[in-house]
């Protein structure tokens, strides 16, 4: 076999693989994501880490609202919470949501060790994640006009981060 064949051998591969990486993730989002609500999100009273108000549906609708659903305890969130922290530090409206990660202190103290730059609303008995739908972590959601406009779960890199974003 050539050189030229087995380049294009390889290729071939890479690309299926690929391919099979795309259609697998996007089924697993589609089956997560059955239980996220569509339609107009709840209209709720919610508070950062530091008791201040935010208005989600409010935000959502002056801008598109990246909402990430993470956990102190959650494996995958330590690689997909530099990504998030990363659009927070943009122009980019980022809130999470802490699920079942402590008092507000705790989740404070370990966003300050890891250097995240995003505001948090803390869900110690995980209420507003049940209440959103939410069954895995991560889960981001993009908020637009007080509706979700996209979501997905598990890891996510920042270029798919920022295209989420870009393009609602």
């Amino acid at each position: 076999m050539s050189v030229k064949a087995k380049v294009w051998s390889g290729l071939r591969q890479v690309a299926l693989l690929v391919l099979m990486f795309v259609v697998i993730t996007t089924l697993m989002d589609h089956w997560r994501g059955r239980q996220i609500p569509d339609q107009v999100i709840p209209d709720q009273d919610l508070a950062l880490l530091d008791d201040t108000p935010i208005d989600l549906l409010a935000l959502s609708h002056e801008q598109p609202v990246m909402v990430y659903f993470w956990a102190t305890w959650c494996g995958v969130c330590r690689f997909v919470s530099p990504s998030v922290s990363w659009m927070a530090g943009g122009d980019h409206t980022v809130v999470s949501v802490a699920i079942a990660s402590g008092d507000n202190a705790r989740v404070q103290a370990y966003q300050d060790a890891k250097g995240y730059g995003f505001d948090t609303i803390n869900d110690p008995r995980n209420l507003l994640a049940r209440a959103w739908g939410i069954s895995a972590t991560p889960t981001i959601l993009i908020l637009k006009d007080g509706e979700v406009a996209s979501s997905t779960t598990g890891f996510t890199t920042p270029v798919g981060l920022w295209l989420r974003m870009r393009f609602q």
